[in-house]
């Protein structure tokens, strides 16, 4: 099979022809669809966050992929083949970046008769990790909450859905972001919008229950914003975020989003989806054979939404 693969830290992504995978007891085999690229993988290749999160060389980099199922495992009863399904893979696994992938089951969700491919490539990673983040971290309340939240990079990845999810519980969002995208984010729900390039930006801005930083992991531009009692958490935590998290600064909490697989979760996003409350914007597509520039393209910093590699095509 076609697959993508880096043979060690620092390396780019090469193509390479490999064994078709086996699915183990507990596992289906996918033919893959679609990937989607998140910073991790790149960061993760270059070597830079090893001893937080290591990978075994070589490596078939990816997270997030959609596919059909055409094998299951002898101990697996959730899936059939011809299955459609998408996956955030475990952390010590990877591999999305294939034509084939065998992957835990138990982290697997079937998709919607409604959800395309591509959607279901783009949502996992990125959207699990707005979901957790604002519910389990920030603790907004999903069944209705109308607190004011803030979304730092609220066009990106991570941040356009985290937006979303947290304008469908009923609060009032404002995004961080450049103005060339102000107009998205507001179609996304933001209620106001804050160019973050624009000097004086953020003067008049009233302080926020909750923020949600998707960019960057240091607390301390934002907490002046947060009202005493209030929350910031990050999806990017650096020492900043650890170093403020050990101290309530005057009431404010601030937390790391560490995000957890998990296949209810996912079907959970999958429902926002179906009832038209989370839609993927996807920024551009790349071939198999394009990683590299697909990841590229990622560090630039200026993608919209997901970036989406073509795997079947």
């Amino acid at each position: 099979m076609r697959a993508m693969q880096y043979p060690d830290y620092g390396s780019e992504p090469r193509l390479v022809d490999l064994p078709v995978p086996e699915a183990a007891p507990t596992e289906v085999r996918v033919r893959v669809a679609y990937t989607s690229v998140n910073p991790v993988d790149w960061k993760q290749a270059s070597g830079k966050i090893r001893l937080l999160m290591p990978q075994r060389r070589p490596c078939v980099p990816g997270y997030d992929l959609s596919g059909v199922v055409d094998a299951v495992g002898e101990r697996v009863k959730t899936f059939t083949i011809g299955d459609r399904v998408h996956i955030r893979i475990p952390m010590s696994s990877a591999g999305a970046n294939a034509e084939y992938a065998a992957v835990p089951a138990d982290h697997a969700a079937r998709l919607p008769d409604a959800m395309d491919l591509v959607t279901g490539a783009a949502l996992p990673l990125a959207g699990m990790t707005a979901l957790q983040g604002l519910r389990d971290v920030l603790g907004l309340d999903l069944d209705g909450d109308s607190r004011r939240v803030l979304v730092i990079g609220a066009s990106g990845g991570v941040g356009h859905f985290a937006v979303q999810i947290a304008a469908a519980a009923g609060a009032e969002v404002v995004g961080v972001c450049s103005g060339r995208n102000a107009d998205l984010v507001r179609s996304l729900g933001c209620r106001d919008v804050i160019d973050y390039t624009q000097p004086g930006c953020w003067a008049g801005v009233t302080p926020f229950d909750l923020v949600y930083d998707c960019v960057a992991g240091d607390p301390a531009p934002y907490l002046v914003h947060l009202k005493r009692g209030g929350a910031y958490a990050s999806c990017m935590p650096s020492a900043a975020t650890f170093l403020h998290a050990a101290n309530l600064l005057g009431g404010k909490r601030v937390r790391p989003v560490l995000l957890h697989s998990n296949a209810a979760d996912l079907g959970a996003l999958d429902q926002l989806f179906v009832a038209g409350k989370l839609r993927a914007v996807v920024d551009r597509h790349f071939g198999l054979e394009e990683l590299a520039a697909a990841w590229a393209h990622s560090r630039s910093g200026r993608a919209r939404g997901k970036i989406i590699i073509d795997v079947a095509t």
